[in-house]
């Protein structure tokens, strides 16, 4: 029996700011407001309706994860759950073909046993809340790995993983692997042909791939991270799709698992992983493995800042269970349980299933305060912040902030004056923060918001008319009462606990407005100003394109300077016409008059405004002669411009026509490109 399968691990670290309970603005994400929406869109979603094209036109859109077997960290669900519940859902209809991971991407091998078996019983209480079934495949992150990981994984009842092939004693594909706890089975993926894929130019060569595996006996595993397709290797998600549909021998892992035995038996190199040649000492250590960053630079700050964490976890985790002891019938059940709650669940039923008897109000927030360090102490070790070439990255810089909120939490400044006693001593590669302290002062505690910022931001963000007086913003439940001074009634949905507040904005300032409210806050008043810009010059708008006219083949000294002032006007009234997601009518008659006073409007800001539009159309529903306008508008203005990068992609309407095509006329498809 021959079986092809690829396995795609899709993962982002948690991203969220978790005093605010949103991600924040990250300007190297732009023009999307974060990482999460940028990747969502150049891969996730691509993945979901990949093209399968045929000289330039669309033979069929291929959904991949229905071909591929998967995983999704939950720390990528849990905003996808928010932020893109009808994409879950569509990703459900393909959950026979999904496996486990753990919780939010540590390192479990160099996790203490307590902790890593909380990072597996959550992944999988994560997976059964989303798919709805028992897993029975399991992703290690970054495929690190050692044999208690693999016993605790048979305990909670996997029955398969992953590994690459130096992780391994023995050759082949698929083994068995024995412990004492009973066995698990090991898919051993193709390290040649997954890296020239992740890594080289494969992901153009499918045919190669297809004729390189199609009549090789037992199965063939391709594994690596699923942001290749469509992320890190633009268009991928059509390579992807094009393997899908022309390899003979397409399976998953399920189907596999169901109708094949391993063919032999194997042992494992401990403490190997898939991504650092030294095994897990990418997080540990300064092993000289690194992504981005400069010639010469060390990671010496690696260990240090892994230290100044575990003081600070066993910390959490002694509060913690003094606390669970006390109150809960079963502290480890309490813990494993909690996941329930970081998912939506009621406190109420937690507490009803687990405390021993009556607790006080107070002592539920304490114990909620203590669970919530736990969580986030946790999200500090998520691997992605040692991965990366400095303890200023992006990532690392997220670890800590998650790190403070567990302090915060802890209300212990010693624990604090401890953890911060080692990153003084932790060394950055960038002179102007000098250590692991000049990170914190300089790039966490800006971060750090309090009560006091969400009384004045909802206050100043309710004045815009941004948010109604009541209602959530991020973790919080709020209401807005009076008027100078407004009263602010403040809760926090995680630890239960509530402030009330006046707020007269005496001393306002944007400075404590944390991201991304500001960025809210900044586009309304924006957006606002350009209106009345608008307004103003309309009364002007005939003049000067009349100037223009007149001024035709006959160039006089303000000739530029009026085109300018001209095409500023029209590029804001487009702007508006398109975040409005005004009539098409609209939209066309001001390109078409650019076009007649021969300005050119295009340029990338252009070109993402207008796939915004189509996208924001096509979920408020379109008929089939407003796509048909929509197609022409674009295949015209990408005419115009000419330029391949500033040309308006069709894509979101191609798919948008490829769920509708059974009531579309042949003319609507052909003027999308669909053969």
């Amino acid at each position: 029996m021959n079986f092809f399968c690829v396995h795609c691990h899709f993962h982002q670290p948690p991203r969220e700011n978790p005093y605010l309970g949103l991600v924040p603005t990250e300007p190297s994400a732009m023009p999307f407001e974060n990482w999460n929406e940028r990747i969502f869109r150049e891969s996730y979603l691509p993945n979901m309706y990949a093209h399968y094209t045929r000289d330039g036109k669309v033979l069929k859109v291929v959904n991949n994860y229905q071909g591929i077997s998967f995983d999704f960290t939950y720390s990528l669900l849990s905003w996808l759950l928010k932020e893109r519940p009808w994409f879950v859902e569509r990703l459900k209809r393909a959950g026979q073909n999904a496996i486990a991971s753990g919780f939010n991407h540590t390192i479990l091998p160099l996790d203490p046993e307590e902790d890593r078996e909380v990072q597996i019983v959550w992944g999988i209480r994560a997976f059964e809340k989303v798919f709805g079934r028992r897993p029975k495949g399991f992703w290690l992150p970054e495929l690190a790995v050692d044999k208690r990981t693999l016993s605790l994984l048979v305990k909670h009842g996997i029955k398969y993983t992953i590994l690459a092939p130096h992780q391994v004693k023995t050759k082949g594909n698929y083994l068995r692997h024995h412990l004492p706890e009973g066995h698990i089975d090991i898919f051993v993926y193709d390290g040649e042909l997954s890296h020239g894929i992740a890594f080289g130019e494969l992901i153009n060569h499918m045919d190669e791939v297809i004729r390189r595996t199609r009549d090789r006996k037992g199965i063939i595993l391709i594994a690596l991270d699923g942001e290749t397709f469509g992320h890190h290797k633009k268009f991928g998600e059509m390579g992807l799709a094009y393997l899908l549909e022309s390899h003979p021998n397409i399976s998953t892992l399920e189907k596999v698992c169901e109708s094949l035995h391993p063919e032999g038996e194997a042992d494992i190199n401990e403490y190997t992983s898939w991504s650092c040649a030294h095994g897990v000492e990418r997080w540990r250590s300064d092993c000289g493995c690194s992504t981005g960053g400069e010639p010469g630079w060390h990671q010496k700050w690696r260990k240090p800042l892994r230290e100044a964490l575990e003081v600070l976890r066993s910390k959490v985790k002694e509060r913690l269970f003094d606390v669970l002891s006390q109150h809960t019938l079963d502290p480890k059940e309490a813990l494993f349980d909690f996941v329930e709650v970081l998912m939506g669940g009621p406190k109420e039923d937690y507490f009803k299933r687990h405390l021993k008897g009556h607790v006080s109000p107070e002592e539920k927030r304490k114990l909620l305060r203590l669970l919530y360090a736990y969580k986030y102490v946790s999200y500090a070790f998520s691997s992605d912040g040692w991965f990366f070439a400095d303890i200023s990255g992006i990532e690392a810089v997220k670890n800590l902030l998650f790190a403070k909120r567990a302090i915060d939490l802890l209300g212990d400044r010693s624990v604090e004056k401890a953890f911060l006693d080692i990153l003084s001593d932790t060394p950055s590669n960038v002179q102007v923060y000098g250590n692991g302290l000049g990170v914190w002062q300089k790039l966490v505690l800006p971060h750090v918001v309090s009560e006091r910022d969400m009384v004045r931001s909802i206050v100043i963000l309710e004045l815009s008319d941004l948010v109604p007086q009541e209602g959530r913003l991020g973790k919080f439940y709020y209401k807005v009462e009076g008027f100078e001074p407004w009263r602010v009634f403040l809760k926090d949905e995680e630890t239960e606990e509530e402030f009330y507040e006046a707020e007269d904005l005496k001393d306002f300032s944007t400075d404590r407005i944390p991201q991304p409210l500001l960025g809210w806050l900044l586009k309304g008043w924006v957006m606002e100003y350009f209106k009345e810009d608008v307004e103003f010059e309309e009364s002007y708008e005939h003049l000067f394109e009349n100037l223009i006219l007149y001024a035709k083949g006959s160039p006089f000294e303000c000739d530029d300077l009026l085109k300018s002032r001209v095409k500023d006007y029209l590029k804001l009234r487009l702007y508006l016409l398109l975040k409005e997601v005004a009539p098409l009518e609209a939209v066309e008659e001001l390109l078409k008059k650019a076009e007649g006073l021969g300005i050119d409007l295009g340029d990338e800001r252009l070109k993402f405004w207008l796939e915004e539009y189509i996208s924001r159309k096509v979920n408020l529903g379109l008929s089939e002669e407003e796509a048909k306008r929509l197609a022409s508008l674009v295949k015209e203005y990408n005419r115009s411009v000419g330029r391949m990068e500033l040309m308006v992609n069709l894509w979101e309407l191609q798919n948008w026509a490829w769920e509708n095509r059974d009531r579309l006329s042949g003319e609507a498809l052909r003027l999308l490109d669909f053969l």
